[in-house]
């Protein structure tokens, strides 16, 4: 492979990792959301123990999710590409 060929193969590999990286954070968002929408049920004021283990899954999920963005960090490629 030439010089320019390995650069635009990197190029199209960096741009799919940030698609990954996007569809990650919108993820987190909606899972986020989901989190802010768990409220004890009408009438009490905790949440069941159901509600509260879906709550701490979703949370772990959202710590997951940034974890995964972070390793997923494309500047040192970024840097063979110009």
């Amino acid at each position: 492979m030439t010089k320019t060929q390995i650069k635009k193969v990197l190029q199209s590999l960096i741009n799919k990792v940030e698609d990954i990286k996007n569809e990650l954070e919108d993820l987190q968002m909606e899972v986020e959301d989901t989190i802010d929408s768990i409220e004890p049920y009408e009438g009490k004021d905790e949440l069941t123990d159901a509600q509260e283990e879906r709550l701490e899954s979703l949370e772990e999920l959202v710590n997951l999710i940034e974890e995964l963005n972070d390793n997923l960090d494309t500047d040192e490629l970024d840097s063979w590409c110009y």
